[in-house]
């Protein structure tokens, strides 16, 4: 082996060693209900995360210069906040709650038994705008829970 070559070597492993020791892969999964993972494991469907460095003391030293900046609240400012934010949800259930009734009732209207084309289209749209107001109902009152 030349000198050269050698040399190459040795210099590549200096600059890829430190970076596969100092970085890692996290992958980050979202599931149907909305529920986050993170793992150093693949996962089908995940996002692959890729982290360049971890220090522990960069860690600390930037969470306590960032602190400074953030601003601050008061308690009945983030209160009002919180009442308005629930109002509103609240609004939006209502309305998705009625939305999803009209939908179900215009669904029940459908007679029973056609299969032209016409009714079976309009079965789907009116099943796929249900699943989305029952889904969105499910997300208002897991929001709602939260607060």
């Amino acid at each position: 082996m030349k000198t050269s070559t050698f040399i190459l070597l040795i210099l590549l492993q200096f600059i890829l060693v430190p970076s596969v020791i100092a970085g890692s892969t996290i992958y980050k999964h979202v599931d149907k209900d909305g529920n986050i993972t993170f793992t150093n494991r693949p996962i089908p469907n995940a996002e692959r995360i890729s982290i360049a460095s971890y220090s522990r003391n960069g860690d600390s030293q930037s969470k306590s210069q960032s602190t400074p900046s953030l601003p601050r609240i008061k308690d009945s400012t983030q209160n009002e906040r919180d009442t308005m934010r629930r109002k509103i949800l609240e609004k939006e259930l209502v309305t998705e709650e009625k939305l999803f009734a009209d939908t179900q009732n215009s669904l029940d209207q459908i007679p029973v038994g056609t299969d032209t084309g016409n009714y079976a289209e309009k079965v789907v749209q009116l099943k796929n705008k249900l699943f989305l107001h029952q889904r969105n109902i499910s997300a208002l009152k897991k929001e709602l829970g939260r607060l």
